[in-house]
């Protein structure tokens, strides 16, 4: 996946996320509605990334608030990692370039 379609989605997510989150603070609960959406989401991270990457990105986003949460996550190397989106993506493609997940472009 390009940085740019993953940041279109993500961008996206987080959009839905806070309209999601404002209307429940208004006590309109959609999240039954919303369940079968973020299993699309994650079918499709898992696709790409696998496993791991699904958990990493589940984490970034659910758990951390979309990096603007207090959690932080460091590499076996003490390097920062998924602090943004653009280094949640770096390290998701090391993810799958480790893992050998290679996909066919078609037209």
């Amino acid at each position: 996946m390009t940085y740019e379609t993953f940041l279109k989605l993500t961008l996206e997510l987080q959009k839905q996320e806070r309209i999601v989150d404002n209307l429940y603070e208004n006590k309109i609960d959609l999240n039954e509605f919303i369940d079968p959406y973020h299993g699309l989401i994650t079918l499709l991270i898992k696709e790409i990334y696998g496993e791991e990457g699904v958990d990493w990105f589940s984490w970034f986003c659910y758990e951390n608030n979309f990096g603007q949460g207090t959690l932080e996550a460091w590499d076996e190397n003490k390097n920062r990692i998924c602090y943004s989106l653009e280094s949640l993506w770096q390290y998701l493609e090391v993810i799958r370039i480790k893992n050998h997940f290679d996909f066919v472009k078609t037209k």
